[in-house]
């Protein structure tokens, strides 16, 4: 049935025409800004989940400017070590040089200027006014380093840090060991005092082992007759000189250094410049040698002797001093080459530690990055096509409602005639 006031087929046209034009709108929004959803209304479930990636990544962010600031740091400080190492090298020549038979007080020009140096780079070594080579009087030795940001399985933000001690780095400073308070104390004792080397012992199948104990660690000393042989090419111990090689060769072979052996008559002699005590040397059971532990001299056990001398780099003088001093001011200047060196090789470490993080939190990002990308963006080769399609759709619709619009008009052509 046709009606004048009812148009069925022209309201089902606009229906349609209404749906495409909505349809047209979104693909429309899509191809001109890029996303499939730019909004919650789009989908709520995507467009929560790359809000917050999206957030997480502007994070990230923060957490590659930090790591690349802690880089500077390091790169600043490592920078100041070398240096320092360089300069202490120059230090034990000039040492070596002043163990001669030199006016001292003319290298000592040469040692003050070289210890300013020292001082100025690590003075210079900072970053930010942040410098892990000069403290002063702080007491902070702590640094930290944004290095990530997770989230665990509360959805809960965790921020991780790589921490750095720098009480062994620091080359100035309240407490600092590389320089300020090296101590070079001589302990110098005797192993068993008691013992005398007047007359040789040979030895057979005996074998003794005691303990050498140093600030570096415990080392287990054996001597036989191979040790024997290997420093005197006999057996046979004639002297306190004899006993002195073959302790010499002992303590090679345990791994054992910084213990000067040294023979005075009968008596055999040990000192070092750091701490350091035996024990009491045990025979092996089973041997029919007749040579004991305390013919050896090796019987009784002592702890180490405080010596005379003290001093440290920052304050060295050698103007007065004697060759021996000279020479104790040369193995503390070894010692603190040794401690730089040490501690350029933790920042070394430290240094591909930040390395790898930020490689590692770049591809974190970008994985987030096309996450997001997996969810909102909009496939615009699709987007195209829908786009012509609905275009086409339109006009199609278009001329539907106008053919259905003209039913009327056919209607009120039955009337004229």
């Amino acid at each position: 049935m046709s009606s004048l006031l009812t148009n069925n087929s022209a309201m089902v046209a606009l229906q349609t025409l209404r749906s495409i034009n909505a349809s047209l709108d979104q693909t429309n929004n899509r191809v001109s800004t890029g996303l499939k959803v730019n909004n919650a209304a789009d989908n709520a479930a995507y467009w929560s989940i790359a809000t917050t990636l999206k957030s997480d990544n502007n994070a990230l962010s923060a957490v590659q400017d930090s790591l690349g600031v802690g880089a500077s740091a390091a790169s600043a400080a490592y920078t100041g070590l070398n240096t320092a190492k360089d300069l202490l090298d120059q230090l034990k020549s000039k040492l070596t040089t002043a163990t001669g038979d030199v006016d001292r007080s003319k290298v000592q020009v040469e040692i003050t200027s070289i210890l300013s140096q020292l001082s100025s780079v690590a003075g210079q070594a900072a970053l930010q006014g942040d410098n892990w080579l000069s403290t002063g009087s702080s007491s902070n030795v702590n640094r930290s380093i944004v290095s990530s940001l997770s989230r665990d399985s509360n959805n809960q933000l965790t921020i991780g840090t790589i921490d750095i001690d720098i009480t062994n780095i620091r080359l100035y400073g309240d407490g600092s060991t590389q320089f300020g308070t090296i101590d070079g104390t001589t302990a110098v004792d005797t192993f068993d005092g008691t013992t005398s080397f007047a007359t040789s012992r040979t030895l057979t199948d005996e074998v003794f082992t005691f303990t050498v104990n140093q600030g570096t660690g415990s080392h287990t000393v054996t001597i036989d007759a191979n040790t024997a042989t290997a420093a005197l090419g006999t057996t046979t111990i004639a002297s306190a000189h004899d006993m002195a090689l073959v302790m010499q060769q002992a303590f090679s072979d345990a791994g054992v250094s910084g213990i000067n052996v040294t023979a005075s008559n009968t008596t055999v002699t040990y000192s070092s410049d750091a701490d350091f005590d035996f024990t009491a040397a045990t025979e092996a059971a089973g041997g029919t040698g007749t040579i004991t532990a305390a013919n050896m001299g090796l019987g009784g056990a002592t702890a180490a002797a405080a010596g005379s001398f003290s001093a440290s780099v920052a304050g060295m003088d050698i103007t007065s001093s004697t060759p021996s001093q000279v020479q104790d001011y040369l193995r503390i200047v070894d010692k603190a080459l040794a401690n730089v060196t040490k501690a350029a090789t933790q920042i070394g470490a430290l240094q591909t530690r930040i390395t790898s993080q930020q490689t590692f939190v770049k591809a974190l990002m970008d994985a987030k990055t096309a996450a997001v990308g997996t969810l909102v963006d909009a496939n615009m080769e699709e987007e195209s096509t829908k786009l012509k399609a609905l275009q086409t759709q339109q006009q199609l619709a278009v001329q539907s409602l106008s053919i259905a619009n003209a039913n009327s008009q056919n209607i009120l052509a039955l009337f004229r005639n």
